[in-house]
Order: C-alpha cells, then sequence, then structure tokens
C-alpha cells in the first residue's frame, strides 16, 4: 500500500513540474535557428523594455540562454554579475575587450596600480592608457564564462562598462532577433 501512494505521489510531482520544463524548453526553441530545429517556431513572448536579462536553461542538454531586451536608445544592456559584484553592462561587439573604468575595478576587488596602465588604447574619446585584467567570471542570466580579458581605463575615458568580444566570443552564439540579443552558451 505505501509504495503504490509513494509512486503516485512521485508521478503528480513530476507531473507538476512540466509546465516549468515546457517553458524554458519553448523559450530555448526561439533562440536555436530554425534549420537546427525539427519543431514549428514558437511564438515570441512580449518584450519588456529596460528589464534585466532573462535566464533560459534547457536542463536535458546543459544548454544556458538569456534574452536581453533593446532599450529605448536601441542599445542592449543587462545586469552582469562580475567577480560577484553586480555591474551594469552594455554589449558593445565593436570592442575587442570588456571595458571597466577603474571606479568599477575597484568595486570588483582588483587592485590596481599606476604601472598596470602600460598599454595604450583607442576610444571614441580618443587615446588612452589601460591595463590589461583577468575577470575571473562573468554571469548574464544562466550563462556563465570564466576567465574574460578586460581592459580597465581611466574615470574620465569610460564611463560604463562595456561587453565586449573577449566575452562575447566565449558564447557558443548571439543573434539579433526581433528587439532582443540572444545569448546561447
Amino acid at each position: 500500500m505505501f509504495k503504490k501512494v509513494f509512486l503516485i505521489c512521485c508521478a503528480v510531482l513530476g507531473i507538476a513540474g512540466l509546465p516549468h520544463y515546457a517553458q524554458d524548453i519553448s523559450e530555448l526553441a526561439d533562440a536555436i535557428p530554425s534549420q537546427e530545429r525539427s519543431q514549428a517556431p514558437v511564438p515570441q513572448p512580449e518584450t519588456a523594455s529596460a528589464s534585466p536579462a532573462k535566464p533560459l536553461a534547457h536542463y536535458a542538454t546543459g544548454v544556458r540562454a538569456a534574452s536581453i531586451p533593446m532599450d529605448r536608445s536601441g542599445h542592449f544592456s543587462a545586469d552582469f554579475r562580475v567577480n560577484g559584484r553586480n555591474v551594469k553592462g552594455l554589449i558593445d561587439t565593436g570592442a575587442t575587450y570588456v571595458a571597466l573604468n577603474v571606479s568599477t575595478a575597484r568595486n570588483l576587488g582588483l587592485g590596481l596600480v599606476g604601472s598596470d596602465f602600460k598599454h595604450q588604447v583607442s576610444t571614441a574619446n580618443g587615446k588612452t592608457s589601460a591595463a590589461l585584467v583577468m575577470l575571473d567570471q562573468m554571469t548574464v542570466g544562466s550563462i556563465t564564462v570564466r576567465n574574460v580579458e578586460a581592459f580597465v581605463l581611466e574615470d574620465r575615458a569610460l564611463s560604463s562598462t562595456l561587453i565586449g568580444m573577449s566575452f562575447m566570443s566565449k558564447l557558443k552564439s548571439y543573434q539579433v532577433k526581433g528587439n532582443r540579443l540572444e545569448l546561447i552558451n
């Protein structure tokens, strides 16, 4: 008798969890190019403006994804966790590296001295000195990337954090779909 009740409880719990997994799978299906999937496209959810990256996960395959909405100015920015701290980052595929200013680097616990600023970089504001650092971990949504190179620039040369190709190139793929940037890892 106990065995039958136990099995029925397990079945009910398993069925109760299916909507959660089905939602994750349908959202992930939108992030995979149509030639790579054999089912009909799933309709896009309504987009929200300036909301944080929405984590998506396909539990059967381990694929991780994040969906970043376009902001009102036409850019893609999201809340990242960098070395365990929250940082607002603007996606910039024209930037070779992730770029932080000195204030953000200090908040992340990166101890830099003047002699670390030995690299010359070109920015929209002209040439400036930068320090090359390694970020242990960057997370957006359910995506985590480790060992990301970044440049640290003086505050006057950079007012916000740019998420460049040293992060983006470590992803499996990324694409703009409608007014969302879909990241897959």
